[in-house]
């Protein structure tokens, strides 16, 4: 006797439109997370560090200015603020450290400059940012930095972890600060802006004297050389004096290609010592001085 099989059983109308408005209901209520999500994203907040940051506002000479953005990466609650450090010329400097869950930090210094125009990135190059001209420096895949003048105070924003940040990360972050106590906003959605490099400033020409001395007063500082970069006339003696301002480790010592295929080396024994060369360039071009650990970088241009 064959068996008899049993009937299959179909879902009902009412079963299946239950188990289809379960689904659309699911996909519904992960889109409305997802714009819950990017719109508190999105909309400005007043910044979680923004009060810490006012509590010791009191003891600095200006105001401490915070991003407004900064990648979701960083813990913005646990910033660490330091205010018991010095700028390069001894200015009271504060500084902020952000940091992800992984460790990688991102340093924030600001102080009022001394003389702005002696404080210089080493190695650096000019940018255009919406505070004017700024200075951004790369290095091999570790440090990368930029530093801006906002009004009087300058800001160094720096990382030792390039993947972390990109350029244009770096710059929106510099052109996104402002003073805490505005209750500055942020936004982890502001999108990151084109890196604008600029042709550098022409090198200083140095004159020649009564004499017929072509006279160069180099000064060494924390920030760099000044003149980063001058000019002097081929065939036409030059006398170079060599001091430091501030404290610039290494770079008391400088060495100076000086166009007749020879290297000067100088070195300041002090703070306050001096110490001038006497050459004649015989060749035109451009060479490179610098510090020992290459830390410090000037070009001297001999023309005709």
């Amino acid at each position: 006797m064959t068996p008899r099989r049993k009937p299959k059983h179909h879902p009902s109308r009412f079963t299946l439109m239950l188990r289809w408005g379960g689904g659309f209901l699911l996909v519904v209520l992960v889109i409305a997370v997802w714009l819950v999500s990017n719109s508190r994203a999105s909309t400005p907040r007043e910044a979680p560090e923004a009060q810490r940051i006012l509590e010791v506002q009191g003891e600095m000479p200006f105001q401490i200015m915070i991003p407004a953005y900064l990648p979701n990466t960083f813990l913005r609650e646990q910033v660490g603020i330091d205010i018991n450090q010095q700028g390069p010329g001894g200015e009271p400097l504060a500084q902020l450290s952000y940091r992800t869950k992984r460790g990688v930090t991102l340093h924030i210094k600001e102080w009022v400059p001394i003389d702005p125009a002696k404080e210089i990135l080493a190695g650096s190059r000019p940018v255009e940012t919406r505070w004017g001209r700024a200075w951004f420096l790369r290095q091999g895949e570790g440090l990368m930095a930029i530093w801006v003048d906002i009004g009087p105070t300058r800001a160094s924003i720096f990382t030792a972890n390039q993947q972390e940040l990109s350029k244009e990360e770096l710059l929106a972050i510099a052109e996104s600060m402002g003073p805490a106590s505005n209750s500055q906003v942020f936004s982890f959605l502001l999108e990151p802006p084109e890196i604008r490099q600029v042709e550098p400033p022409p090198p200083l020409e140095i004159p020649v004297d009564a004499d017929g001395v072509q006279r160069v007063d180099l000064i060494v500082t924390p920030g760099g050389y000044s003149p980063l970069r001058f000019s002097v006339q081929k065939g036409v003696p030059v006398a170079l004096t060599f001091r430091q301002l501030g404290r610039v480790g290494c770079g008391n010592e400088l060495n100076l290609p000086n166009g007749s295929g020879d290297t000067l080396s100088l070195r300041l024994e002090t703070a306050s010592d001096s110490q001038t060369v006497n050459f004649t360039p015989n060749e035109t071009g451009d060479y490179e001085f610098f510090c020992p650990h290459l830390m410090y970088r000037g070009i001297m241009t001999v023309r005709e």
